[in-house]
C-alpha cells in the first residue's frame, strides 16, 4: 500500500508541475502610445534704433537693417509674424504708421506733427519662411510667413529686420528735446 501511495504522490507531483508550468511561462505584450504636441510659437524681438539721422539730403529711403532682430521658435510649419504701429501713449490716429513728435514723455497731440511718409518694415526670405516688406499702419500685416514645409518648423535665430523711412525737406526739424518716434509692435501667431 505504501508503494501505491508513493506512486500516487509521485503522479500528483508530476501532474501539479505540468499544471503550474504553463502559468509560469514568460508572456509578451504591446502598448500603443501616440500623441501630438500642441501648436506653439515664441517670438522675441531684440534691439532699438535711437538717434537715427533722418537727413533729407541723403539717398532715400533711409534704411537700418542691423539694429533690430527677431528670433522665431515654432513647431508649426505655417506660422506668421506681423508688424504694426503700436499706437502707444495716446498717439493720434492720423499718425498711424508714421514717426510722430515725442517730447520724451508723450506724443505732442496739440500739433500732431509727424513725418509725411509711413515707415516700411520687412524681413528677408530664408529657408523655411517667406519675408515681406510692408508699409506700417495701425493693423497687423505679415512680414514673415512659414512656408508650410518641414523646414519651417524650428528655431530661426537673430533674423535681421529692415526699417525704411523716407524724409523730405517738408518734414520739419523738431525743437529739442522732441524727436520723431514710433513703437513697432510685432506679433507671432499660428493658424
Amino acid at each position: 500500500m505504501q508503494k501505491n501511495v508513493l506512486i500516487l504522490a509521485g503522479i500528483l507531483i508530476i501532474a501539479f508541475a505540468a499544471v503550474v508550468a504553463p502559468v509560469m511561462a514568460a508572456t509578451a505584450g504591446n502598448a500603443t502610445i501616440s500623441g501630438n504636441p500642441p501648436l506653439s510659437m515664441n517670438l522675441t524681438v531684440t534691439g532699438t534704433i535711437t538717434g537715427w539721422s533722418l537727413d533729407p539730403s541723403v539717398s532715400q529711403p533711409l534704411t537700418n537693417a542691423t539694429a533690430v532682430t527677431m528670433t522665431v521658435r515654432s513647431n508649426d510649419r505655417s506660422w506668421v509674424v506681423s508688424a504694426k504701429d503700436g499706437m502707444d501713449n495716446s498717439k493720434t490716429s492720423g499718425t498711424a504708421g508714421k514717426m510722430a513728435d515725442w517730447n520724451g514723455t508723450a506724443y505732442n497731440t496739440t500739433s500732431s506733427i509727424s513725418l509725411g511718409s509711413a515707415m516700411l518694415v520687412g524681413a528677408t526670405t530664408a529657408t523655411g519662411f517667406t519675408g515681406a516688406t510692408v508699409t506700417l499702419t495701425g493693423s497687423d500685416q505679415a512680414i514673415a510667413t512659414g512656408t508650410g514645409a518641414t523646414a519651417a518648423a524650428g528655431t530661426f535665430n537673430a533674423l535681421p529686420l529692415t526699417f525704411q523711412q523716407s524724409v523730405t525737406y517738408a518734414d520739419p526739424s523738431l525743437i529739442s528735446p522732441d524727436v520723431y518716434r514710433i513703437i513697432v509692435t510685432f506679433t507671432g501667431s499660428t493658424p
